[in-house]
């Protein structure tokens, strides 16, 4: 089977993670992926200055913008008409999904994110896009439940993570060194370390010789923190696993907002597959993942956020951590050759074929 997917960049997580990962699975099955990549992303933000105004202000710049993002798209429409399907990650283009229309069926939509919230249409022009589709590969239930009041065939498919990639770090970390509390993501998701910030200062205040661990593509700013116990790494594509090796606990703070239901616990799962312990927000996918984790810690306050830090600084100290059974609920759960099986059934029956 030939499959065309079209993903929205480079190094955008939902490309990595929701289709460049499960190539190699997918051709052990059978299916030739061949990505159509746009060779600018489609959220890159505008260089310099210009980075730091609103788009809407900026309206010849942004009809270029989009021109440009449209011409990066004809590879892709020409190559779904050479496949037996498409696989469509998130959007054809923001604001011009009904250009969808332009691709071959049958259309596999691959949703992880509440992208409705984002169009800078309105949520109508996504609704068009998931009734074009043939199937909904949706992330998380939220994801689905909202997309099913549009559309009937919907399967849900959480973002695997390759457990092969993803491991403990392979020696104990030396006697003495800092606790390390972790956190990896974009920037664009700052705002949720800046929601437990006071947690966060007053943990290091209490521990000297704790750290804070952000790796992202830029420096955080978070008020009150202690400088020399807040640590920066430049998120790198090839070195990505290899950072939470200098984590002793990864945190996903979430506010309870629709935005925060349609994210699909990735970092979480990143965490795990380490075997690292976890103190996360409890709100939609991540309240899923939390009733699998052994003595997984889910704090709604600033008070249970520095509670949960310390319950977790503690069992370390003493041993309690156990990197097996956490690994575990990435291994059985969420590995992403399984993940691919799910997504090859789909496609074998959307294509009415069977899977060798």
């Amino acid at each position: 089977m030939r499959v065309a997917a079209l993903t929205s960049g480079r190094n955008l997580p939902s490309a990595r993670f929701r289709v460049r990962q499960y190539v190699p699975h997918l051709q052990r099955l059978g299916i030739q992926v061949v990505e159509h990549c746009p060779p600018v992303s489609q959220g890159a933000r505008l260089p310099g200055a210009l980075g730091r105004i609103r788009e809407r202000y900026l309206p010849p710049v942004m009809a270029a913008k989009t021109a440009l993002n449209l011409a990066g798209r004809v590879p892709g429409i020409a190559g779904s008409h050479r496949a037996d399907l498409t696989w469509l990650e998130r959007n054809f283009l923001p604001g011009l999904d009904d250009l969808a229309g332009l691709l071959k069926s049958p259309l596999v939509l691959d949703i992880d994110d509440a992208i409705w919230l984002y169009n800078p249409l309105g949520e109508k022009m996504v609704r068009r896009l998931v009734r074009r589709a043939d199937m909904v590969l949706a992330g998380n239930r939220f994801l689905a439940d909202w997309c099913s009041r549009h559309h009937q065939r919907i399967r849900i498919v959480p973002t695997g993570i390759d457990c092969a990639r993803f491991r403990p770090r392979p020696v104990p970390k030396p006697a003495g060194a800092p606790f390390v509390v972790g956190w990896t993501g974009t920037s664009a998701n700052f705002v949720f370390l800046e929601m437990i910030a006071p947690a966060l200062a007053r943990f290091l205040r209490v521990h000297r010789d704790a750290r804070l661990l952000v790796v992202a593509d830029r420096p955080p700013r978070l008020a009150g923190l202690p400088g020399g116990q807040v640590v920066f790494q430049p998120w790198r594509a090839d070195a990505e696993h290899l950072m939470l090796h200098e984590m002793d606990v990864g945190i996903m703070p979430l506010d309870d907002s629709d935005i925060s239901r349609g994210k699909c616990s990735f970092k979480m799962l990143q965490y795990l597959a380490a075997g690292l312990p976890v103190v996360v927000s409890p709100y939609g996918m991540n309240r899923e993942v939390l009733d699998l984790v052994p003595g997984g810690l889910g704090p709604r306050s600033v008070v249970e956020w520095f509670d949960g830090l310390e319950t977790v600084r503690a069992d370390a100290k003493a041993g309690k951590i156990d990197a097996r059974a956490l690994r575990d609920v990435a291994l059985r759960h969420f590995a992403a050759e399984k993940m691919a099986g799910r997504i090859a059934d789909v496609f074998y029956a959307l294509c009415g074929s069977k899977k060798p």
